[in-house]
């Protein structure tokens, strides 16, 4: 995909913009998260005090159901009571109760007073013997010894409460009245090795929901059971249903979905039973509350947009069409149009800018009549060069005619030591190969000492031990000459002596090995030359300065003494797999 090319013009009016936007969008969707942030908190708050509120209520709704139990369990005239009915109940073997032994329980169970009003209390005692302070007319108890929570009651210890949570009412006369009851129960023992007995208290779900009422109007609040379940709620119809926030500890708050809407829930852990309360703040009426600020804010942000954006466009236009002049006037230069002129003129830094533009096509034009002139005369004088220059091949044809007359006239030494001038002279004016073979090196360095015996008259031998497979891998031209001339003139110090050059491949490497029997060097400039120093001599320096530009780290140049005393051995390490070609990087002789 190809963005399209836009002019400068058009880059500074769209930044214009985005500056003048960005901030003002920037701004409303901080300061929209930052308002939902604080109505959100303020709600939760607000759940919070609520569910504080409840919980007063609620506590005391379960503790007064715990010390009913109490009441009931401890009271020893109940106990006797109750122990002299079943007793009766179970001697007579007749299913029938004792009216007397009746009458004192039930007025007994009548006198206890609850919290929240009306409780049923059903005392259930071995045999089928059961007592309420309700009436029973048409309405059986006896079918809750099989019910499954009591089923499961009857394993546990005595003195066990367990809370059974909503059950539908089982009181007929009440049952249109309040539909669902919330139900306790107890194991106790009339005798200490007799059959367990229960004590039941039910309360109307409505005593637990209607103190949920005074916040029905924003707020959702349920009692939930330590599994999720639903005990009380301001919908009956939501009453046994599961809620499981993810996030369960008292005082926590999560944004979670329920029942198809978004709520914003907070928990309220209750005293009993791992029971707890549920406020749940629908989100949506939380954020609305921002959504018309937010429109006639959005509205003046438009309208302030717009009438900034027709001011900045207008100034804009007028202060960028002197450089739009500019710029059509340099595209037309740069098309060879050199006589055009942008005529931006005023006293600000465009209008200097214009007349600088102005005087530097005046000054391009002078420099271009002044370049033509001079480059007249110089094709001229380059003309009178040639005719004056004097041919290499020239020079080379006149050497090697002076070393055939030599041979002719008996001279062949005289001969040789032409033909070594004439090859290392074509070696150092021939620059078209960078890289040459190692045996090439090697017979340029011969040639090389013929020529210095035979100038300093000097029985100085050249041995060389190259392994096969070394003379055809190319190095840079004259890498070995320095070094060679330095152990001539340095290491042997013009006398006579041995240089040995010996070459050979290791670890994809080319080790050269260049050793005089010369005078050495000592030990202690050895380690400072090999600690780091500059390399002593111009020779040995930019030999080991231009190989290591070429082959970088790869490369190395170590030196020792052969024995104390008695001859310097410079190593060279010669990477195989790194060439560069067409470097121009030359040494010089010197130590």
């Amino acid at each position: 995909m190809r963005f399209p090319i836009w002019s400068w013009r058009q880059k500074l009016i769209i930044t214009s913009l985005l500056c003048l936007v960005l901030p003002s969008v920037i701004t409303l969707v901080l300061t929209g998260l930052y308002t939902k942030n604080e109505l959100r908190n303020k709600a939760v708050d607000k759940a919070e005090q609520s569910l504080e509120v409840a919980d007063l209520y609620e506590s005391n709704i379960m503790k007064d159901m715990v010390n009913a139990f109490n009441s009931i369990q401890y009271d020893s005239e109940m106990i006797t009571d109750l122990r002299v009915a079943w007793n009766k109940y179970k001697k007579d073997n007749t299913g029938a109760v004792d009216f007397f032994s009746f009458k004192q329980i039930t007025e007994k169970l009548d006198r206890i007073t609850f919290f929240g009003g009306k409780t049923y209390v059903t005392i259930l005692l071995p045999g089928g013997l059961y007592f309420s302070n309700y009436s029973t007319y048409k309405n059986d108890l006896k079918y809750m010894y099989g019910e499954p929570w009591l089923q499961e009651l009857s394993k546990e210890p005595t003195n066990t409460t367990s809370w059974i949570g909503t059950q539908p009412n089982y009181v007929r006369s009440d049952a249109d009245q309040a539909p669902n009851l919330v139900t306790i129960a107890r194991t106790f023992q009339l005798y200490n090795s007799s059959v367990k007995a229960y004590i039941i208290l039910s309360k109307p779900e409505e005593q637990f929901s209607q103190i949920f009422a005074k916040y029905a109007s924003d707020q959702v609040m349920m009692v939930l059971d330590a599994h999720g379940t639903v005990i009380s709620h301001t919908d009956p119809q939501q009453i046994g249903q599961t809620f499981r926030p993810r996030n369960a500890s008292s005082g926590a708050f999560d944004i979670v979905k329920w029942n198809g809407l978004e709520y914003i829930s907070v928990t309220h852990a209750l005293p009993f039973a791992n029971w707890s309360m549920q406020s749940l703040t629908p989100y949506e009426s939380v954020t609305s509350r921002i959504g018309n600020l937010f429109s006639y804010v959005f509205v003046l942000q438009i309208i302030f947009f717009l009438l900034f954006a027709i001011v900045l466009l207008y100034f804009l236009n007028q202060w960028t069409k002197p450089i739009m002049r500019l710029a059509r006037t340099a595209a037309k230069v740069e098309k060879g149009l050199l006589q055009e002129r942008s005529k931006v003129k005023g006293r600000d830094e465009i209008g200097h800018l214009g007349l600088a533009f102005d005087s530097m096509l005046d000054r391009v034009g002078e420099m271009i009549h002044q370049i033509e002139w001079e480059q007249s005369r110089k094709r001229m004088a380059e003309l009178e060069l040639l005719q004056a220059q004097m041919n290499p091949h020239f020079l080379f044809n006149t050497l090697n005619s002076i070393r055939l007359q030599a041979i002719l006239s008996g001279e062949p030494a005289i001969a040789d030591n032409i033909g070594s001038l004439s090859t290392l002279l074509r070696m150092t004016i021939n620059r078209n190969n960078e890289f040459v073979p190692l045996h090439e090196e090697i017979g340029t360095i011969e040639h090389y000492m013929r020529l210095m015996n035979f100038r300093h008259s000097e029985g100085v031998e050249l041995h060389t031990n190259l392994a096969s497979d070394t003379i055809l891998e190319s190095i840079p031209r004259f890498t070995l000459q320095p070094l060679v001339e330095n152990a001539y003139i340095h290491g042997l110090q013009q006398k006579q002596g041995v240089i040995s050059i010996s070459a050979w491949k290791q670890s994809g490497s080319m080790l050269i090995e260049i050793k005089d029997s010369g005078i050495g060097l000592s030990e202690e400039k050895i380690q400072e030359l090999q600690g780091g120093s500059p390399v002593s001599g111009i020779g040995l320096k930019n030999v080991k300065e231009r190989l290591q530009i070429i082959y970088g780290d790869a490369f190395s140049m170590e030196m020792k003494n052969s024995l104390p005393g008695s001859g310097l051995i410079l190593m060279l390490k010669i990477p195989l797999t790194v060439r560069e070609e067409n470097r121009d990087v030359s040494g010089h002789v010197g130590r």
